[in-house]
């Protein structure tokens, strides 16, 4: 399926010609060492995952918008298993800091482009440490992609024609303000609806969630979907086993929008397939277009999900 006319394929917001430009998806680190990022707010989505110490990576992806109104984004770091589901629908590039060879050799059969360090694309800035100091020109990783990764994605959720008619205005929501999540001890991340902007606010535990400019990082729309991890066999560089995120089949799923929430299922029939939607009562569930946050949960580990 083909991004539809007039609509933006990662926010489904309504546009007079979609950008001709493929999904760029760039590995960003979510490490207290790491904030505050860079170009997370400029992003159309981004997918929120469980690594290694108990901590999340996000997976940031642009499209709608100018290579020049991106700009630099990062701290860029490493692949994991899970980020051939992630990036394999939209058939575009896939930027970082590079993977431990098993993960490499698994992403290599995925349908996106690599695009891994090189001299032209990022740099390592002086204000901050490595690892967590290496950053990348969004116009520069677009520039690198081949013929075959040149096209504008498919729509990467069901959006809804508006805000009006996605399931989260529909009968069975509910009034939802405040989201907490648990991925980890170490990691739980929160959203709060602001009625005033109409747009969900994230903090890291109790510290509001800022870009270097300062700005919020809010989203339209928060989709949280419960996953199996389980162990990805093989270890970090520190000794950490690291755990391996599992977006195939299917498992319960919640949408937030509006200060409103609906709670669904979810399903992926294979890694590269389209992520699918669905009441309770198994009709279609859609999102109201605009940005959104995905959150990929566990099921184990202690991890959990409130709304309040």
């Amino acid at each position: 399926m083909s991004a539809a006319p007039g609509v933006a394929p990662l926010t489904g917001l309504h546009v007079a010609k979609v950008a001709a430009q493929p999904a760029l998806v760039v590995k960003i680190e979510n490490s207290s060492a790491a904030r505050p990022q860079v170009g997370l707010d400029r992003a159309d989505l981004v997918v929120e995952e469980l690594v290694e110490g108990g901590i999340t990576r996000f997976a940031a992806m642009f499209q709608s918008r100018r290579a020049a109104s991106v700009g630099t984004v990062g701290p860029v770091r490493s692949l994991r298993d899970v980020d051939a589901a992630i990036a394999g629908p939209t058939r575009g590039l896939l930027a970082s800091s590079g993977g431990a060879a098993v993960v490499l050799r698994r992403l290599r059969k995925a349908p996106v482009q690599l695009v891994l360090p090189s001299r032209s694309a990022y740099f390592r800035s002086k204000s901050r440490p490595a690892p967590h100091n290496l950053y990348a020109r969004a116009d520069r990783l677009w520039a690198a992609a081949d013929r075959a990764h040149r096209a504008p994605p498919p729509p990467y959720l069901p959006w809804a024609a508006d805000a009006a008619t996605a399931s989260t205005s529909g009968a069975g929501s509910r009034p939802a303000s405040r989201l907490l999540l648990t991925f980890s001890r170490a990691a739980h991340p929160r959203w709060a609806y602001d009625a005033g902007s109409r747009r969900w606010l994230r903090s890291e535990g109790g510290t509001p969630s800022k870009v270097v400019s300062g700005a919020r990082l809010a989203a339209q729309n928060v989709v949280v979907l419960r996953v199996r991890t389980r162990d990805a066999g093989y270890r970090d560089p520190v000794g950490n086993p690291v755990p391996e995120t599992v977006l195939t089949g299917t498992g319960s799923a919640l949408v937030l929008s509006g200060g409103r929430q609906v709670a669904g299922r979810w399903s992926k029939a294979s890694p590269y397939a389209p992520l699918t939607l669905t009441t309770s009562s198994g009709a279609p569930l859609t999102v109201a277009p605009g940005t959104t946050w995905l959150e990929l949960v566990p099921t184990s580990g202690g991890a959990g999900v409130q709304v309040r």
